[in-house]
């Protein structure tokens, strides 16, 4: 970076942070829409405070020499090779996960696991949770019945399922860090991080669909990334062909927002790689395949899914911040409404009953009370009508609008805010369940128990400023953003660096449309940080093939 660069991120990133963290964070917090004075002193030393320290960090992080190419790490590894060292990183992050499986045993059942194991006995009948996803638990309850006389036992062997998956593809991560010549300190710390973070030892072992969603997601970046950076490498193995539209279908069925991250990534490789465009001809196959996968999906949720008589998702579930927003407007501004506004509003908003109803109150951090009052079925009858409306309302009470969705994503912007950033550790009661489920520890170890339970959910991390950067979301923006500001500069930023980060930017955009500012939501924009390693420090340029390399980006993992 060149000075006037360096000065230029360290005041605008100080600047947006600031304001952030003093200002606008607190002031939408306390849901009083007044500066207070008393605050600018605090907002002056933030700013002063984190402009020194941005500029301390452009300024040195460029200047890092953490290896040298002979390095005594990257020799070790290097002899290691490859498979090797991806099996010791796989079996390492796993066997440190196993005290979590062993405490937390069968898994954790919270979340959305009463609705899900009452469809798994039941039958499934809609696509609100994961079709995919539901019926492997259906699967592995059977499987413990039929081995071991236990339902627990079935959703035991599926945490176990999990803890190899997710491993796997946190191994897949760190060793595409290797083979891209990130720095060993670097890749060795990513490995260390990806064991000891008590979030996905947690997650691992819980029963909700974003682990495996995580998983194969993680394992789709490893794949986007090498398609982005050398598409000619990436080709020379063919069955790259069968796994990756295999490995970006699960990503997709494991979360129903998986597609847009999926649509999002390649359209914008494609914006940003226009003028190579002539080149496209020797990539046939693969473009092929890539144009294939949202097809096959929708074939998956259409076709398929009526002939097994599922229904879609209601159109609530992918409208949070418009219904949030409606929802504030007849909240704080119903008297300034028309008659013919407040009618239409009515039409699309339960009544406005939900106004004086306890289960229906608004809440300005939490959309799903909202959503529990929105008519989806008047929405679908004249989608264009209701988007009509929306702007109509949106030219009028702009200002309100802009407060009702800061609110609903407070947690992912200011990392002060912390009321859903807990992971989830306690069970629901074993009788609220279908069949009764219940947890049944291991290891009875209390220490371990203790260090769980206040990881998940004690307020004290969250509240500690340098500790909440590993337990609050808020903080996921901030450190993508210095990722993108220190990888700035590298040559080829915007055809060979940038993409790497489309997938954070996706998962970002996932975010802050989502009904709530939780942190299982934002977990997985964690998981892919990594890339941002490769970006600043990563070979990104395309290689030939070496003689006699040993492995390059084949099969579901990356490796022969």
């Amino acid at each position: 970076m060149t000075k006037r660069t360096k000065i230029f991120f360290a005041a605008a990133l100080a600047l947006l942070y600031s304001t952030a963290d003093m200002i606008a964070g607190p002031v939408i917090a306390e849901r009083e829409l007044k500066f207070d004075w008393h605050r600018i002193f605090s907002f002056i030393a933030c700013l002063l405070f984190c402009f020194a320290i941005n500029y301390f960090v452009f300024s040195m992080i460029p200047r890092l020499r953490l290896q040298k190419k002979d390095g005594d790490g990257t020799r070790r590894i290097d002899r290691i090779g490859n498979r090797g060292f991806f099996l010791i990183v796989w079996a390492f992050i796993f066997a440190s996960w196993i005290p979590a499986y062993l405490i937390l045993y069968p898994g954790v059942l919270s979340y959305d696991m009463i609705s899900q194991v009452d469809s798994a006995i039941n039958g499934i009948t809609n696509n609100h949770h994961p079709v995919l996803h539901t019926w492997l638990i259906r699967l592995f309850m059977k499987l413990g019945v039929s081995m071991f006389s236990s339902y627990e036992a079935g959703i035991g062997l599926l945490s176990l399922f999990q803890m190899m998956l997710l491993s796997y593809a946190l191994a897949r991560l760190v060793l595409l860090l290797k083979k891209k010549k990130v720095p060993f300190p670097v890749i060795a710390a990513t490995a260390l991080l990806s064991a000891g973070w008590f979030t996905n030892a947690c997650l691992s072992v819980t029963m909700v669909k974003d682990s495996l969603h995580a998983a194969f997601l993680v394992l789709f970046v490893c794949h986007f990334a090498e398609i982005a950076m050398d598409p000619s490498e990436y080709l020379r193995r063919k069955r790259n062909l069968f796994f990756f539209p295999v490995i970006s279908f699960l990503m997709c069925a494991f979360r129903n927002n998986g597609i847009h991250i999926y649509i999002f990534c390649f359209a914008a490789l494609l914006i940003m790689r226009l003028s190579q465009i002539k080149k496209a001809k020797n990539y046939i196959a693969l473009i092929v395949v890539i144009v294939l996968l949202p097809f096959m999906y929708k074939i998956y949720t259409g076709p398929v899914f009526d002939a097994w008589g599922i229904a879609q998702t209601e159109t609530r579930e992918a409208l949070s911040v418009p219904i949030q927003q409606l929802q504030y407007v007849a909240v704080k501004k119903g008297n300034e409404l028309t008659d013919g506004q407040a009618e239409r509003m009515k039409y699309y908003i339960d009544d406005l009953e939900w106004m004086d109803s306890k289960p229906c109150a608004y809440d300005p951090f939490c959309a799903d009370f909202a959503k529990s009052c929105f008519y989806s079925e008047h929405y679908d009858e004249d989608p264009a009508a209701f988007w009509k409306f929306y702007l109509q309302l949106g030219r009028q009470f702009t200002k309100d609008y802009a407060v009702a969705f800061l609110s609903n994503t407070l947690g992912y912007w200011y990392p002060g805010f912390y009321r859903y950033s807990y992971v989830m550790y306690d069970n629901y009661a074993p009788e609220q369940f279908a069949v009764p489920l219940e947890r049944k520890s291991i290891w009875d170890s209390k220490i371990i128990k203790s260090y769980y339970k206040s990881v998940c959910s004690s307020d004290f991390w969250r509240e500690t400023p340098v500790l909440r950067l590993f337990f609050v979301p808020g903080f996921a923006l901030w450190l993508l953003l210095y990722a993108m500001a220190l990888a700035w500069k590298r040559s080829g930023f915007f055809t060979k660096v940038m993409p790497l980060f489309l997938p954070m930017i996706a998962q970002y955009g996932i975010m802050i449309l989502s009904p709530i500012a939780s942190f299982r939501y934002s977990w997985p924009l964690y998981l892919m940080l990594p890339l941002a390693f490769l970006a600043i420090w990563g070979d990104t340029q395309p290689q030939t093939l070496n003689a006699g390399c040993e492995c390059t980006s084949g099969g579901i993992g990356g490796i022969d």
